[in-house]
């Protein structure tokens, strides 16, 4: 994969973008399983399959609607939907995401800001592009 600019790595939520994203990340988490035993003579084990794999997101940026605040204040089925990452090569990271954590900071004379942390729930796909 090129060298891309973040900005133009986009980002859906419920096939709708959120306004005012400025940052991304993307965490893929493994939960290795430790097999170690008295024969392995104090080495760690570890299969070669994570017990448990999972994908967080975190976005940050200026607030220019209210889709993130008002899912998370609502609750219930609206905490979840498809999250998307689309790269500029046509790369999609996707899955069913719920909202985990989401902040606003509220600077007098400053723009309002918001962070979120979207955490996976089942699987989550990565796809080549056309």
């Amino acid at each position: 994969m090129p060298a891309e600019y973040g900005r133009k790595v986009a980002f859906t939520w419920d096939s709708s973008p959120i306004e005012g994203v400025r940052e991304k990340s993307l965490t893929i988490n493994g939960e290795p399983v430790n097999v170690t035993s008295d024969e392995d003579n104090g080495w760690q084990m570890l299969l070669d399959e994570d017990a448990e794999t999972s994908v967080q997101i975190e976005l940050s940026g200026v607030t220019k609607d209210t889709i993130l605040r008002h899912a998370k204040l609502s609750g219930g089925a609206s905490l979840q939907a498809t999250a998307t990452l689309t790269y500029t090569d046509g790369y999609e990271i996707s899955g069913t995401f719920q909202l985990g954590a989401y902040s606003e900071g509220q600077p007098y004379n400053e723009a309002v800001t918001f962070t979120a942390t979207l955490m996976s729930t089942g699987v989550v796909t990565g796809t080549e592009g056309p």
